[in-house]
C-alpha cells in the first residue's frame, strides 16, 4: 500500500471518527432528559453545580462524566443489547449472593432427621419445565425466583431477637412474628429441589425459639392453599397484594380478628411493571412476562402521616399510597415506599394499637390492617432511627407484629438493626 493512499486511509479514518463524536454530541445535548431510569430503577445523574472547591478536587469533572454517561443516547436500548450479546456468550454476574459452602458458615450443616424428612413435603412434581441460572437467579417458567439457604443458627438468632422485645416488659404488650416465604417455595418442582432449602422447616425452626406468650403468624400454610393464584411477582422479588392479603388473613385468625373480604373492595392497577430481578437479569421471558401491581381502596377512612425520626410528636398529614410511582418502581405505591416511620389512624373506636416493624415486604401488607385497628404505625427497621421504646409508650401501642421475609430473617444486617430499634435512648 503506498504511502498516499495509508494517509487516505488515515484521514477518513480521523474524521469518521470526528464526526461521530460531533454527531453524538448534537444528538446528546438536544435530547430530551430523563430524571429515572425505569429499566434500572434509579435516579439519573444530574449535570453538576459549579464551585472552585469541586473544580479543584476533580469532582466537578466527574460530576460531568457520570451526567454524560447516564444521559447518553438510547442508553436503556444499547444495555438492552448488551445484556443479550452477553447472555447468547454465556456471560454470568455476582449481583446477587447465593448461599454456598464457601460463603455461607451454615452451609454445611446437616439437617436433622425431621427436616430432612420434610424436605420433600409441599414440591410440585416434576412437569418437564426446564429452568436455567441467570446471575444466580433460578429463570423457570418465564418467571424469576431468589434461592433461600438459611440455617438453624441465624433463625435462632433472629428469634432471640423477637423475644428482647417481650422480655422488655412493657405493660400488656402482646408481640406476634410473621415470616414470609420465598416464592420459590410454592413453585418447587421435584426436579430442582437442591436449589433451595424448604422454608416450613426454617420457619418453624425460629417459631421454636421464640417465647411461647409471643403469637406466630403461620402465613405460610394459608399461602400455601393459595399457590395457584397471583401471590407472587414474576419479575420481581415481593409479593403481590394477594399473597399479602392471605398473610393478613392468617395472621387476623391468630390476633382473633375478622379479615375483610376483597369481594367488597375497589382497586386500581398499575401495568406493566418489570420488576428488580428483571432490572438483574435482563431476560427477554421475563419481558415478554411482565407483572402488575393491584392495590386496594378500603372503604374505612384513614388519616396517614409520616413520621420524624427526631421527634415522637411531629406527624405531616399525606397519602396512604403513592399514586406516582409508575414503570419499574410500582411497588413503591404502598405507603410510598420504603419511609422510616408512617401512622394511620381510622374511626375503629376497639383499642386496638399496633406497630409493625418490617422491610419492603410489609408495606403491601399494613395497609389491610386499617379495617381491623384504632391506630397502625409502620416501622422501617432499616431506617429508623428514633426512639422506639418511647414511640411505643406515646403512641399507647398494645400490640407489636414482626414481619419479615425469610432471607432478612436469617440475615445479620436485619437482626441487628431490629435488635438496635430497641436501644436507641430516649432524646431529651
Amino acid at each position: 500500500m503506498s504511502e498516499k493512499t495509508n494517509r487516505t486511509i488515515q484521514v477518513v479514518n480521523v474524521t469518521l471518527f470526528c464526526s461521530l463524536l460531533l454527531i453524538g454530541g448534537i444528538v446528546s445535548l438536544s435530547m430530551k432528559k430523563k430524571d429515572i431510569s425505569e429499566a434500572e430503577n434509579r435516579k439519573l445523574a444530574g449535570f453538576p453545580v459549579y464551585s472552585d472547591s469541586a473544580l479543584w478536587s476533580g469532582d466537578y469533572f466527574r460530576g460531568i462524566e457520570m451526567y454524560y454517561a447516564d444521559n447518553f443516547p438510547y442508553r436503556d436500548e444499547l444495555i438492552n443489547v448488551s445484556t443479550s450479546f452477553r447472555d447468547k456468550l454465556g456471560f454470568e454476574s455476582t449481583d446477587i449472593k447465593i448461599y454456598t459452602p464457601q460463603n455461607n458458615a451454615e452451609a454445611n450443616e446437616k439437617p436433622a432427621a425431621d427436616t430432612a424428612k420434610k424436605e420433600t413435603e409441599g414440591l410440585r412434581p416434576d412437569d418437564g419445565a426446564v429452568g436455567e441460572m441467570k446471575k444466580n437467579l433460578f429463570v423457570f417458567k418465564n418467571r424469576a425466583f431468589e434461592m433461600f439457604g438459611g440455617g438453624p443458627a441465624m433463625g435462632k438468632a433472629y428469634a432471640d431477637v423477637i423475644n428482647s422485645y417481650h422480655r422488655a416488659g412493657i405493660p400488656g404488650l402482646q408481640v406476634y412474628n410473621l415470616v414470609i416465604p420465598v416464592a420459590l417455595e410454592f413453585e418447587l418442582t421435584e426436579k430442582y429441589k437442591k436449589l433451595q432449602k424448604p422454608n416450613r422447616p426454617a420457619i418453624e425452626n425460629i417459631y421454636n425459639h421464640l417465647d411461647p406468650d409471643i403469637k406466630k403468624v403461620w402465613a405460610i400454610d394459608e399461602m400455601r392453599k393459595h399457590r395457584e393464584e397471583y401471590i407472587y411477582f414474576n419479575t420481581d422479588h415481593h409479593w403481590t397484594s394477594l399473597g399479602a392479603y392471605y398473610a393478613y388473613r392468617a395472621f387476623c385468625e391468630t390476633a382473633g380478628l375478622s379479615p375483610v373480604s376483597l369481594d367488597t373492595v375497589r382497586s386500581k392497577v398499575k401495568p406493566a411493571f418489570l420488576g428488580s430481578l428483571y432490572r438483574l437479569t435482563r431476560d427477554p421471558k421475563l419481558k415478554e412476562n411482565p407483572d402488575s401491581v393491584r392495590y386496594y381502596l378500603f372503604k374505612d377512612s384513614v388519616r396517614f402521616s409520616i413520621g420524624s425520626v427526631t421527634s415522637l410528636n411531629y406527624w405531616a398529614k399525606s397519602k396512604m399510597y403513592g399514586e406516582g410511582a409508575s414503570g419499574g418502581n410500582s411497588y413503591s405505591v404502598f405507603l410510598q415506599g420504603d419511609l422510616p416511620i408512617v401512622k394511620m389512624e381510622t374511626l375503629h373506636k376497639n383499642g386496638r394499637k399496633i406497630v409493625i416493624v418490617k422491610e419492603s415486604y410489609g408495606n403491601a401488607f399494613a395497609p389491610f390492617l386499617i379495617n381491623n385497628y384504632e391506630k397502625v404505625i409502620v416501622v422501617d427497621q432499616r431506617y429508623y432511627t428514633g426512639d422506639f421504646m418511647g414511640m411505643l409508650k406515646a403512641e399507647g401501642i398494645n400490640e407489636l407484629l414482626f414481619i419479615n421475609n425469610i432471607f432478612a430473617a436469617h440475615t445479620p444486617f436485619h437482626i441487628d438493626k431490629i435488635k438496635g430499634l430497641k436501644q436507641v435512648k430516649s432524646k431529651k
